[in-house]
């Protein structure tokens, strides 16, 4: 928005003029940028009518600090506590939480405009007692959100620790904007220029005044800063400092001449008065309303003027930390009254003392609550130059004239603008204190403005260009078919642009429908245009996904659609394309609008599987056959509709095989004749006795014949065990062999000994138990052993199945000497007979024991004592001993009967 103004001259003789012509550089109306106000427990005001009136739909909730940004026609931007972020709408930013701000700061934060994007402001917060936070910056950029604003730069340091200060004006420049600090413990003011190239972070220091004294708790950092609207005083109030009042030059950021003011211990807010004449401060929790005359004198003049206008009413028993003063739009100066529904006037604050006219309840907030804080605005924004200004200098705009003049000023009786534009008709003057105009053509124009008063006429004459605005054409609006591209060109000479997707360039490439527009600045005024992109359709076509297809099918792609034209990668223009070997398919269709849609295919094969069941077979029934073998990643399916890799068949007939890898699917056949087998029977296994044979038969006709033993004839005589088998081969060349196992009994061993002569009264056990054996003895009897004590001839038959033999012993008796019969030779040769001296009598026969004890002495033929056995038990052999004749001595070890002779070794 441009700004030209000039230097009013007021005329005190009728009719006496003076005409200013200037073309300068812009400014701002500045007091409709601090119009809407927000701060405390939800309170606001609102300045744009004049009086302010309440505020009821604010979501803040600010202890301490705040500050508010409205526009240059004072519709509300935007506000905050220094940790939050609110728009328009009352929401939260989308970023525009968790600032490093503290809503225990007594000046949380202010709010600048980028001297060079009207769309961006720069937050400045503080932290509370001197915390680590300290001072940073935000960005906000109104452009995002549909206009509601984000925070684009967030927490950007400046410097810690500081005091809880802070407070902006306009440089000399009129261009840029100064935001100080003080740093905290020590006596450095930081000011920190923001122009064109945004925040400088080189502040200008300036070491001068009250040290801001250290301490644990941080207390000595309560306080607030304010520079006068003006620009050329600067001043303190502080629990620390007290107050003091200082020169500031707008030009180069210093700090100078100091003066601290008298009896003012510990101050809180501090506020100039529009005229920067007067200075006013609050105490340590918020009791006393002081005015110091900044017109007094010399310094020591005015660090004495300090006088109270008031003491500030408390509407709650406990005392808060201090109240802040802020300067109104309408010239007032407002005092925060911490929870109270009020908030203090000084209705005159260029009037020195009561004159300033202090009203403890000045304005009521409409059921909401004042804290301690009021917001913190740029202090150029209330300064009143009696300058002539006004705005919007681009043709077709309405341009805005006002006066800058202090509201306490006297009211002219009559205004009247003219705005030299003849073409206008009447609407070329206006009787408006802040008149709009839209100029017929551009051109220049003298702008002037007369205003009467009852002995005085003030004129006012101001010369400027209406500048011809950008001729800005995209053309008309296109349709593009999908997949093409359009360049949007507004190319003019010395021109900015702005597009819809923010792009700054002076052409666009856009390639999908929708309403563009550019935004053209020549020489400060811009033009939109837009226009609308719409698409065209483009023919429908799918030619679906790449696919494989097995060794020897064909596919046929389908591109067909209404009203187009085909030409495939072949150059063939058919609606469909038939597919017989691998690779990429393409197709284009045109319609009629000339829009061509594009697909392709990749086609590639896989080898079918190989399947091989073999030759057609001819095999005897029962020979094994397995047809198919597994294969890597297969699956198979056969005739009876098994899924195995393999199958056996056991009866003739036709077999086949499917094998499936990958998708593809192979088959083969073949048929299999399964001739009969011979029948062989060599019977059932058989046992035979020794000496039998057994005649094997397997004659058939039409049969040749192999035995176990290699010979060839139809049949095979069995004499002795073993395993025999034949195979026998048919006419149609198939074998059956057939075995048989025959055993062969070895009749029992059965053994009665020799014919014996024994003593009368004595028992002969005869026969043997044997395993399976049965018995038949010639008295009938069937047991295992027989007892003989009368003489005669037994025979035993021992049968083991069907084969048996016989035995038979003679038993004779006799008178024996002392019931023994003792031989006079044995034959110790292992054939079982007479191999050991055996005493008939000696031992009982049927238990082999007995219960007399008889010793055994044996002496050669010179009757030297070679053996010895007590309790003899018939089992002397003459072991170790040739032959020859030995003699013994046989004696009872109980009853002393004893018996000598000899007897003779034979081998």
């Amino acid at each position: 928005m441009l700004n030209f103004y000039v230097t009013p001259r007021r005329v005190w003789a009728l009719l006496c003029t003076a005409l200013l012509c200037l073309q300068a550089s812009s400014i701002v109306i500045a007091q409709r940028q601090s119009a809407i106000w927000y701060f405390g427990s939800g309170a606001g005001l609102d300045f744009r009518a004049g009086a302010p009136t309440p505020l009821l739909d604010g979501a803040m909730q600010a202890f301490e600090g705040c500050a508010t940004m409205s526009d240059d026609e004072g519709k509300l931007l935007f506000y905050t506590d220094g940790i939050n972020v609110w728009n328009r709408q009352h929401r939260p930013m989308p970023n525009g939480t968790g600032l490093f701000g503290n809503g225990s700061s007594a000046q949380a934060a202010v709010a600048v405009p980028s001297p060079t994007n009207p769309m961006q402001f720069y937050v400045f917060t503080n932290d509370c007692n001197a915390r680590s936070n300290g001072l940073r910056y935000s960005v906000v950029d109104m452009s995002r959100e549909a206009g509601l604003g984000d925070i684009v730069q967030k927490n950007v340091a400046l410097h810690a620790p500081v005091s809880e200060m802070v407070t902006a004006v306009r440089h000399q420049n009129k261009q840029a904007y100064w935001v100080l600090a003080h740093e905290y413990g020590n006596n450095s003011f930081r000011a920190y220029l923001i122009d064109a190239n945004g925040v400088s972070s080189t502040p200008v220091i300036s070491k001068v005044g009250t040290v801001h004294r250290e301490e644990t708790a941080g207390t000595s950092a309560i306080g607030c800063m304010k520079l006068s609207p003006d620009g050329k005083k600067l001043a303190v109030a502080s629990t620390v400092v007290g107050a003091e009042v200082y020169d500031f030059n707008a030009a180069t950021g210093q700090v100078s001449n100091p003066i601290k003011i008298n009896g003012i211990r510990s101050g809180y807010g501090v506020e100039f008065s529009p005229s920067a004449s007067l200075l006013y401060i609050t105490t340590s929790s918020n009791v006393q309303l002081m005015q110091v005359n900044l017109k007094a004198g010399d310094a020591a003049a005015i660090a004495a003027s300090a006088v109270e206008i008031a003491k500030i009413g408390q509407d709650v028993a406990t005392p808060y930390v201090g109240g802040s003063l802020q300067l109104g739009p309408d010239g007032k100066l407002y005092v925060a009254r911490p929870e109270s529904q009020h908030l203090g006037v000084v209705q005159a604050p260029n009037l020195l003392g009561a004159a300033c006219n202090y009203l403890d309840r000045g304005i009521n907030l409409g059921g909401k609550k004042s804290m301690c804080g009021l917001p913190v605005f740029i202090q150029s924004f209330f300064q009143y130059d009696g300058q002539l200004k006004f705005s919007n200098s681009c043709f077709g705009e309405e341009a805005q004239f006002s006066l800058e003049v202090a509201p306490w000023e006297p009211q002219p009786t009559s205004i009247l603008w003219n705005f030299g534009d003849p073409a206008s008709g009447a609407a070329n003057t206006s009787t408006l204190p802040s008149p709009k105009h839209r100029f017929s053509a551009p051109g220049t124009y003298t702008v002037k403005l007369t205003r009467t008063f009852v002995n005085t006429l003030e004129e006012y004459t101001i010369q400027f260009v209406i500048k011809p605005l950008p001729e800005v054409n995209l053309g008309p609006d296109r349709s593009l078919c999908p997949g093409t591209g359009t360049v949007l060109d507004a190319t003019l000479p010395n021109a900015t642009y702005r597009w819809s997707n923010g792009s700054t360039q002076a052409t666009l490439t856009v390639t999908q429908p929708g309403t563009y527009w550019v935004e053209v600045t020549v020489d400060g005024c811009t033009v939109r245009d837009e226009i609308t992109i719409s698409q065209l359709p483009a023919p429908p076509l799918e030619l679906g996904p790449d696919r494989s297809l097995c060794a020897g099918e064909t596919l046929v792609l389908n591109a067909t659609a209404p009203g187009v034209t085909y030409r495939w990668q072949d150059g063939s223009t058919n609606p469909t394309f038939t597919v017989t070997q691998a690779g990429r398919y393409e197709v284009t269709l045109t319609n009629a609008q000339g829009c061509v849609s594009t697909d392709a295919v990749e086609i590639s094969y896989k080898p079918l599987p190989v399947v091989n069941l073999g030759p057609d077979r001819v095999l005897c029934a029962g020979e094994p056959l397995v047809l198919g073998a597994a294969q890597t990643g297969a699956t198979y399916r056969w005739q009876d509709g098994s899924t195995g890799a393999t199958f056996s068949p056991t009866v003739s007939g036709t077999f086949w095989q499917e094998v499936t890898i990958n998708g593809c699917t192979s088959r083969d056949e073949v048929n299999v004749l399964f001739n009969p087998l011979p029948v062989v029977n060599l019977g059932r296994n058989t046992t035979l006795c020794d000496g039998q044979t057994l005649s094997l038969n397997a004659a058939r006709a039409n049969a040749t014949y192999r035995w176990q033993d290699g010979s060839t004839g139809p049949s095979f005589l069995v004499s002795g065990p073993g395993t025999y088998w034949v195979d026998v081969t048919n006419e149609f060349n198939c074998t059956t062999r057939d075995e048989i196992r025959v055993h062969y009994l070895t009749p029992p061993a059965i053994e009665l000994g020799r014919d014996t002569t024994l003593c009368f009264g004595d028992t002969l056990t005869i026969g043997q138990v044997l395993p399976n054996v049965t018995y038949l003895w010639q008295d009938g009897s069937t047991q295992a052993t027989l007892d003989v004590t009368q003489p005669g001839t037994y025979r035993v038959k021992a049968s083991l199945q069907h084969c048996s033999q016989t035995d038979v012993i003679t038993v004779r008796f006799k008178d024996c000497v002392g019931g023994l019969f003792i031989p006079n030779i044995i034959t110790p040769n292992g054939d079982g007979q007479n191999d050991t001296f055996f005493i008939l009598g000696l031992l009982r026969a049927d238990s082999g024991s007995n219960e007399d004890k008889w010793d055994l002495t044996i002496f050669d033929r010179w009757g030297k004592r070679i053996h010895h056995i007590p309790e003899y038990r018939n089992n002397w052999t003459a072991e170790g001993l040739t032959e020859g004749v030995y003699y013994y001595h046989l004696r009872h070890s109980q009853d002393g009967r004893a018996y000598r002779g000899w007897v003779e070794v034979v081998r």
